[in-house]
């Protein structure tokens, strides 16, 4: 496997991007597509979340049209916008490719982590900025949205798995 090194500063997200190799790409347009169906403009932001990297038209919609050609991806058009959906084709490839597959997934899952982390500094770093000037009207507002949250993210936590 192709790794390039990492050093230990650097965050998840990058090395997460480090981890992508040449054509990895394409399993993560068919790993969304697995996930729902999308417009290439869908796919195109969806990307731009994952990876904060915009790939271009010039790169997403060739590699579609590629895609239903080689039938692992087929369209439907509705109000003149076309709509992307994996084909039991495209499922096989990402099976037959399972080892791209799982170290992209995988790679995904410790960035999903980071972000939350990201996401939970940000907000302390909200609270912490701004705690002086709050007055106490939205100081008890703040504390029952925080009251809400912790609720259900513990009931997130510990939900039973089906």
């Amino acid at each position: 496997m192709y790794l390039r090194s990492v050093p230990k500063w650097a965050s998840p997200l990058a090395e997460f991007r480090r981890t992508l190799e040449r054509g990895d790409l394409r399993f993560l347009v068919l790993l969304l597509l697995r996930k729902k169906s999308m417009h290439g403009y869908g796919l195109m932001k969806a990307i731009s979340e994952d990876l904060h990297y915009v790939p271009s038209p010039g790169v997403i919609y060739p590699m579609l049209q590629m895609f239903l050609d080689m039938g692992y991806v087929k369209v439907t058009e509705e109000n003149g916008r076309k709509t992307y959906s994996i084909t039991n084709e495209g499922i096989k490839y990402l099976e037959d490719n399972h080892a791209a597959v799982r170290r992209i997934e995988e790679s995904h899952g410790h960035m999903d982590r980071f972000l939350l982390r990201k996401e939970i500094l940000e907000t302390n770093r909200l609270m912490l900025l701004n705690y002086p000037y709050l007055s106490q009207n939205k100081i008890e507002k703040i504390q029952d949205i925080i009251r809400e949250m912790c609720a259900k993210i513990r009931e997130t936590i510990f939900e039973q798995s089906s």
